[in-house]
């Protein structure tokens, strides 16, 4: 299958309600390119999930029963507060 693309310059005005240019673009000439796209591949869909227990590998154990006051005992250090 031969793909070829359309050239044209064009008015940015007329593009304006389609697209949100990232420029100033009143009045002013844009080379407009129009491809088609080769084919697309099915993108792998990733189901929104908790990261709830993935980086337990990297837990330390012996520091959990710290992890409840270690806020309070970084800012205690941190601004000499006993």
């Amino acid at each position: 299958m031969n793909m070829e693309a359309v050239r044209t310059i064009v008015n940015a005005n007329i593009l304006t309600p389609i697209i949100d240019l990232p420029w100033r673009s009143k009045n002013m000439q844009v080379e407009l390119i129009i491809s088609p796209l080769t084919k697309v591949e099915n993108k792998r869909t990733v189901a929104k999930k908790s990261l709830k227990g993935r980086l337990n590998k990297y837990a330390n154990s012996s520091l959990l029963k710290k992890e409840a006051s270690a806020w309070e005992n970084h800012i205690a250090k941190k601004y000499a507060v006993t």
